[in-house]
């Protein structure tokens, strides 16, 4: 205890001797240090803040000169004043900061600053105008280049279409020039008029069509300048190409597009006009200009962030001066407090070193040295070595504190150890677990791929779906138009009662079957564009009446009852929609009856009141038939949707019959819906409301058509490349007391109205080679065809394909298929000098009867046996001529000949249902409009297999119509 003592206290003694003279020198240092320390928080309070609104402002610049770039390439109004408004907000950030800074260091501190900010806040200003300026042309340009590139357009289609006329004159001409070849002085003349007139036009056209082109190219390079250089090539070489197209729109012979042509160029003159208001060129010099100027203001406005940064730093190097005075004074109060710490240092180092040789080094350096040297070798790792403590003095305990923590070193290497392990395997498990997700994610990105694919491919498909619907619907008119005509020429011929009867079910079938052709163009016009609703009068009574009159004879066949229950509160008349409610009916009936194999069919009506004038149609139709499974009850309702299977191949259909009913019960803003439990039968609802009608204003029944014989017999030209529907149209004239003459193409019609006087024309606008409406436009530009009335007749019903007729010079327009009341009407109105009338086919009364038949069957009712052997054979004789014509166009790899040919091929077989044959030549067809030679031969390739199959079909139909001739003679 004593040596501890003793030890401690002659340390205690040294170590006081060492350490009082410096405490001393430090205690009268301390008062000198004070005043250096408050000096030195003064200046710091002084400088600190002032560099902290340097910064401030520095920022602000930077933010400014950092965004003033982004607000001169804006290119939208709501961009720029974006970017104003956030080059305000710094500004005026900026001149808030410069407001305080002025405040707490003295309003002289910073004029610099203000005039900077001043700057900056005006150049912003003026970058701003001047890129509002710059866009209010650019929109100006853009709205110019529009109306340029579309004049431009316009002009190219006509430069088109006069390049087509002129080509196909030339070719006329030059055909004729083959025809005759006898060297007559007509003959010479007509080859002058092909070198001197049809070439030079025809070159003329040429130029004009790629000149205009060339006008629409430099348009475009307009906007993609970027110096007032690139304008002058353009400047003169659109002066240059605008007064060449300016001679050859001169040199137009037709007047209509003389006038349009002149109305496009004067378009593009305007726009391309240098010194014009409006003109591209100079708006783009205005817009190049404000470039220039956009730019001079960004260079300004760096100047003036230049200037604050000038200023600020000029501040900045101000309170860095004064910093350094006062660092400098005190400096020397440290270097004279120093000193005198020195001197107090070397007494107690003396002080020290005889402490140290007197007492620490025999006592105390010794062991020292060996405990050094032993947590040396502990620091180095060598932890085998155990310390022995010697003596009970602080050395000793030392000693013990060493060998403690040389104990806590070998644990802690051995925590170490498994520290590092577990590292190990959570990386390990870390690593796996990253590749997992890479993998998941790559699987779930190739998935949503996917799924976006097959989203792309079934909306694919359902537009497919809706326009091969509207394709057929449209393709069935033609040959409606035949059998309708035909059906209403043999009403008149004095036939027994008997076949009359036959006669109005055949001729009310095929206006059913217009009507349904109608709804099912009407169904893809809904999946396409939407239905519209139809208002007229009716009796929903007689409409169920019909119905259940027309469906009664196939439910008797098949042993079921067909009930009627109406209730006696029924309304006389209401007003909607009676075709789409008609349709819908007749749907669910006829359903009805198909599925059910026993019991009864059951059409209910039930009224009920829903307000003024208002009432709420409840209709029923109820059977006993299989029933529909409960997963297949919304299904049903989507088009080309059965039940399953199995339905389908049992009883036929397509499936389009609740889809349609579906759609029109949504248009006329009702709902239908169905209860079914199979194996027991179902229940189909539709309910709707109805406006209460006045009984007076039901329309009455139409009676049959009777020829009325004209006061003045015309003498008519009809158009049609189809021989069906001239036999048609000859029929119904011959009826009225009119004569006709009937030609394939426009280019007959118009060659034959120069040499023949004709009082009516009667035009089909789809023709082969030049269209019924092209035919028009050039019949009007003849001498003889100016005041010549032309009826026009398509199955294109659409608006605005109607106006297009009517446009072209068509004095007024029937719809395929034509009936004899309103070709009359059509007559009387073109001759009694009205204009612009339209005659579209109303929809049929008649429903609809069951029963299939084939194609050939069709026309034998309609037409006997007699004229449909002379079809048959009309057909055949034909058949090969336009097959070897369509094999040598192929083979010439001419695709406008092959699509010609092809397209009345298709039309002449339709008329004989030879799906395989009209099939192929759709194809064919549809490859030589693309221009796919490869597709041409391979359709080709598979031709005349199927042309062999349709003539076998129709030679052994052909044999057995003559006993069928001599049936039909002796009913």
């Amino acid at each position: 205890m004593k040596s501890r003592t003793g030890l401690g206290a002659r340390l205690l003694a040294a170590f006081l001797v060492i350490a009082g003279l410096p405490a001393l020198a430090g205690f009268f240092g301390w008062f000198e240090l004070r005043d250096v320390t408050q000096a030195q928080q003064q200046l710091y309070d002084r400088s600190i803040p002032v560099l902290s609104d340097m910064r401030r402002f520095t920022e602000e610049s930077s933010a400014i000169i950092t965004v003033a770039p982004e607000l001169a390439a804006v290119d939208d109004e709501a961009a720029r004043r974006d970017r104003a408004a956030y080059l305000g907000a710094r500004v005026a950030a900026l001149s808030d900061h410069l407001s305080r800074f002025q405040a707490e260091h003295g309003g002289g501190s910073g004029g610099e600053l203000t005039r900077a900010v001043v700057a900056m806040e005006a150049g912003i200003a003026e970058l701003d105008r001047l890129v509002k300026q710059r866009l209010s042309l650019v929109q100006a340009r853009r709205e110019g280049l529009d109306r340029a590139l579309g004049a431009t357009s316009a002009l190219l289609n006509m430069a088109d279409t006069l390049v087509a006329n002129a080509e196909m004159s030339t070719a006329a001409v030059i055909s004729n020039l083959y025809d005759d070849d006898t060297g007559s002085a007509q003959h010479l003349a007509t080859l002058d008029k092909l070198i001197e007139v049809d070439l030079f036009e025809l070159g003329l056209m040429f130029e004009l069509r790629s000149r205009t082109a060339e006008i629409g190219l430099l348009f475009n390079r307009i906007a993609g300048l970027s110096d007032a250089a690139g304008l002058v090539p353009i400047r003169a070489t659109l002066g240059e190409r605008t007064e060449i197209v300016a001679r050859r729109v001169a040199a137009i012979r037709d007047p209509g597009r003389a006038a349009q042509a002149q109305t496009l160029l004067g378009t593009i003159l305007s726009l391309s006009d240098p010194a014009g208001p409006g003109g591209l060129l100079g708006l783009t010099e205005g817009i190049l200009e404000l470039d220039g100027r956009i730019e001079s203001a960004q260079a300004a406005l760096r100047v003036s962030a230049d200037g604050l940064h000038v200023a600020v730093t000029d501040l900045a190097s101000r309170v860095q001066a004064e910093a350094q005075r006062a660092g400098a004074a005190s400096l020397e109060v440290i270097r004279a407090t120093r000193l005198r710490s020195a001197g107090a240092a070397g007494l107690a180092l003396l002080l020290s070193l005889a402490v140290l040789w007197f007492y620490v080094r025999g006592n105390i350096s010794r062991r020292l040295d060996n405990l050094s040297d032993m947590m040396t070798r502990l620091a180095a790792g060598q932890l085998d070595m155990r310390v022995a403590p010697r003596g009970n003095d602080e050395i000793a305990g030392m000693e013990r504190a060493v060998e403690v923590f040389r104990r806590q070193a070998i644990a802690n290497r051995t925590l170490e150890e498994a520290r590092r392990r577990n590292e190990e395997e959570l990386a390990r498990h870390r690593n796996a677990l990253q590749e997992l997700v890479a993998e998941k994610t790559e699987a779930l990105r190739g998935e949503v791929e996917a799924h976006a694919v097959a989203r792309q491919k079934a909306e694919a498909a359902d537009r497919a779906k809706s326009e091969f619907l509207a394709m057929m619907s449209h393709e069935i008119r033609t040959p409606m138009n035949g059998v309708l005509g035909m059906l209403r020429t043999l009403s008149a011929e004095g036939l027994p009662d008997a076949q009359l009867e036959q006669l109005r079910a055949a001729r009310a079938s095929g206006e059913s079957l217009l009507t349904i052709l109608n709804d099912i163009l009407s169904y893809s016009k809904t999946e396409l564009s939407g239905a519209h609703l139809e208002r007229v009068v009716f009796s929903v009574a007689e409409v169920m009446q019909v119905i259940v009159t027309l469906l009664d004879p196939g439910a008797r066949e098949k042993g079921i009852v067909l009930w009627l229950d109406l209730p006696e509160d029924a309304p006389a008349a209401v007003m909607g929609d009676m075709a789409k409610l008609r349709q819908i009916l007749f749907n669910l009936v006829s359903n009805a009856v198909k599925f059910t194999e026993e019991g009864e069919v059951v059409l209910r009506l039930r009224v009920r009141a829903a307000g003024a004038g208002r009432v709420t149609l409840i209709l029923e139709v109820s059977d006993t038939g299989k029933g529909i499974s409960a997963q297949a009850r919304q299904r049903i309702f989507e088009a080309f949707e059965q039940e399953d299977g199995l339905t389908a191949r049992r009883y036929g259909g397509t499936g389009l019959g609740l889809a349609i009913c579906r759609k029109f019960a949504e248009v006329m803003g009702g709902a239908l819906s169905v209860e079914s439990t199979p194996h027991v039968g179902s229940v189909f609802t539709f309910m709707a409301d109805f406006e209460l009608a006045d009984p007076a204003l039901l329309a009455e029944s139409v009676p049959e058509w009777t020829p009325d014989r004209a006061g003045r017999s015309l003498h008519a030209l009809i158009v049609e490349d189809h021989s069906v529907n001239q036999m048609v149209a000859r029929s119904y004239l011959e009826r009225m007391g009119h004569t006709a003459v009937c030609v394939d193409s426009g280019e007959d019609a118009l060659d034959l109205l120069k040499r023949e006087r004709f009082d009516l024309v009667l035009m089909d606008v789809n023709l082969p080679g030049l269209s019924g409406t092209d035919a028009t436009r050039r019949l009007r530009g003849l001498p003889e065809g100016q005041d010549l009335p032309v009826i026009g007749i398509s199955a294109h019903v659409q608006e605005e394909e109607v106006a297009q007729q009517l446009d072209a010079g068509m004095d007024c327009f029937v719809a395929k298929p034509v009936s004899p009341e309103r070709l009359a009407a059509a007559i009387a109105q073109v001759t009694g000098g009205q204009r612009r009338g339209v005659f579209l086919s109303p929809r049929s009364v008649s429903l609809p009867m069951g029963g299939a038949r084939d194609g050939l069957g069709a026309m034998l009712a309609d037409l006997g046996p007699e004229q449909t052997a002379a079809a048959i054979r009309l057909y055949l004789d034909g058949v090969g001529e336009e097959a070897r014509a369509l094999a040598a166009a192929v083979d010439a790899e001419d695709a406008a000949g092959v699509a010609k040919v092809a397209h009345r091929m298709k039309g002449a077989a339709g008329n004989f249902s030879l799906p395989g044959l009209s099939a192929g030549l759709r194809a064919l067809e549809e490859a030589a409009r693309a221009g796919d030679a490869g597709a041409m031969r391979g359709a080709m390739a598979a031709l005349p297999a199927e042309i062999a199959a349709a003539r076998a079909t129709l030679l052994r139909a052909a044999d057995g119509l003559a006993d069928q001739s001599k049936v039909a003679v002796n009913t």
